[in-house]
């Protein structure tokens, strides 16, 4: 609708522009410590009530590329963000009127946060593919990264605006009230049940995704009465030659170029699964890029791929949730306990770290996208390199956590946030494009959520990980340091864990985890090169 009236040019970058705005909403989930402490007053959970809540906001946005992922390949970005408006209307709206009469309990708060979680799920697909197969392959992991760069900020953003705006710090506390919680927090739950549902709405009508003419191009099957179509078109605007050959392709590639169609699921006719194809354009092999070429693959063609489980493998082997999702209490772990500033202390330095996070997490999406970019552009290299990379840089601060002795130093903690920031944020940015390069754009939702589902369950196994050897430090712990720590024990029982067996031991197993995800993240590279290494070849000997 939007293309009537706006050039190609203006309408690609406008939907850039609000897919932005959307990928900052999507990411308003993650600023639940914010609100949570209330929460927790206001419903009488326990800690172990809000973690679990908590998680189950993270694990829903995973699991929800199953539900959003086919709703966006059959029916697009607009039916995609209008479900987005719907499903965070009833999550966070339903949290809103919970909140404000306490009603309910853990199991109906769990059930709106996870309608919550895949709202934010359908607004980040339909903001990251839209603006994806709007840009040439060439330029995924750029878009990507400028995306998933405000993604990864909004936390900090939402968590700003409840400190200045919604702190409820001037309340006057009724000792006597029946509810608990401050009033500021529900004016905040309305405040993103409002904000959201409103911006969902707006991005379905303005943000589009080009589609582009397309050209007739040469096609041949492998024996069979199928046909397939090639969408290739080089430099110079010629149509590429489609070759009988050796090497099996699904429906359509697509390559780097402008000038590339880009079907919509309901626009390339049905097809044979596998058709066997090699692509020629005379002697100029300038413009050919293995590992852009992208290939149009049925979700169901994943199961057959050795990429695909090297992906999800090494996807749900990361461990770097341990840190994230614990940092205040590695924190108060390292503080000397005698300090009476270490009540202090404790705040600044835990959000000084999450700061650091968030920061080196943006810095880590736009720097992958960017850079790998012009390596894969450049030297034709595949983008799981620094996939790769990522992972094994992941492992550093792990191990510093797991083997540093007698506690982990405050500069060390400080560079393992940095690291964790960086690298996090880059293998989330490059799993958006190297989805795409390797399994095609036509079931990108679908195939997105294949690989990502396995990865719900990461929260979950970092905090019962780390939960159990701290809970079994606590058990342990020298009954001198509980009486000394400034802490001592919390309003709701538990005590503050003070010394190095808080978090070593959790992270010596996250570190041979993290080691499964490493060696998965370097079978994936190898894979992809060969197959490219494979695919240039063919090429050749087509010619």
């Amino acid at each position: 609708m939007l293309q009537r009236f706006l050039s190609e040019k203006t309408a690609r970058y406008l939907s850039l522009v609000v897919g932005i705005l959307v990928m900052v909403l999507s990411g308003s989930l993650f600023s639940f410590a914010s609100f949570g402490t209330d929460i927790k007053a206001r419903f009488g959970f326990t800690s172990s009530n809000i973690n679990l809540l908590a998680a189950i906001g993270d694990t829903s946005m995973y699991v929800g590329f199953l539900i959003v992922g086919p709703i966006y390949d059959h029916f697009g970005e607009r039916w995609t963000l209008i479900t987005a408006s719907v499903l965070t209307f009833l999550g966070y709206g339903g949290m809103y009127i919970a909140y404000a009469k306490a009603w309910g309990g853990l199991g109906f708060n769990m059930v709106l946060y996870c309608l919550a979680g895949v709202a934010s799920t359908a607004g980040y697909l339909a903001a990251l593919a839209a603006n994806m197969a709007n840009f040439p392959a060439s330029t995924a992991g750029t878009v990507s990264g400028i995306l998933l760069a405000f993604f990864g900020l909004s936390a900090t953003l939402f968590s700003q605006i409840k400190t200045h705006l919604f702190s409820g710090q001037n309340e006057d506390v009724d000792p006597n009230a029946k509810l608990r919680g401050t009033k500021a927090t529900q004016d905040f739950l309305l405040f993103l049940t409002i904000i959201t549902t409103a911006i969902y709405l707006i991005a379905a009508v303005i943000m589009v995704k080009i589609k582009k003419p397309s050209k007739p191009v040469k096609t041949v099957d492998s024996g069979s009465s199928s046909t397939t179509t090639v969408n290739e078109i080089d430099a110079k605007s010629r149509p590429v030659q489609a070759m009988s050959r050796t090497t099996t392709f699904t429906p359509s590639i697509n390559n780097d170029r402008e000038g590339t169609n880009r079907t919509n699921g309901d626009e390339t006719p049905e097809t044979k699964e596998e058709t066997k194809v090699v692509m020629k354009n005379d002697d100029d092999d300038s413009w050919f890029n293995p590992y852009l070429t992208s290939v149009d693959m049925k979700p169901k063609a994943l199961l057959f791929e050795a990429t695909f489980w090297f992906f999800v493998i090494a996807q749900v082997s990361q461990q770097g949730f341990s840190y994230i999702n614990n940092v205040d209490s590695i924190v108060h772990a390292i503080l000397d306990p005698n300090d009476p500033s270490t009540a202090s202390r404790a705040v600044s330095m835990t959000g000084l770290h999450v700061t650091l996070i968030s920061v080196g997490n943006c810095i880590g999406r736009l720097a992958s996208g960017v850079i790998s970019d012009w390596v894969i552009s450049r030297h034709r290299i595949s983008r799981s390199i620094f996939f790769f990379g990522s992972e094994i840089l992941i492992l550093i601060p792990l191990l510093i956590m797991g083997f540093s002795k007698p506690i982990v130093t405050t500069a060390s903690l400080i560079a393992s946030s940095c690291l964790i920031g960086a690298t996090y944020g880059a293998t989330g940015a490059l799993f958006a494009s190297m989805t795409r390069d390797f399994f095609g754009e036509r079931y990108y939702g679908t195939n997105c959520g294949m690989v990502m589902v396995l990865n719900g369950f990461n929260p979950f196994i970092a905090n019962a990980i780390y939960g159990v050897f701290y809970d079994r430090a606590v058990k342990n712990m020298d009954p001198s340091l509980i009486a000394a720590s400034s802490a001592g024990a919390s309003q709701d029982g538990h005590v503050t864990c003070i010394g190095l067996a808080c978090y070593n031991t959790s992270f010596k197993l996250a570190s041979l985890l993290q080691l499964v995800c490493v060696l998965a993240a370097g079978l994936l590279f190898w894979a992809h090169m060969r197959k490219g290494r494979m695919l240039a070849q063919q090429r050749k000997i087509s010619a």
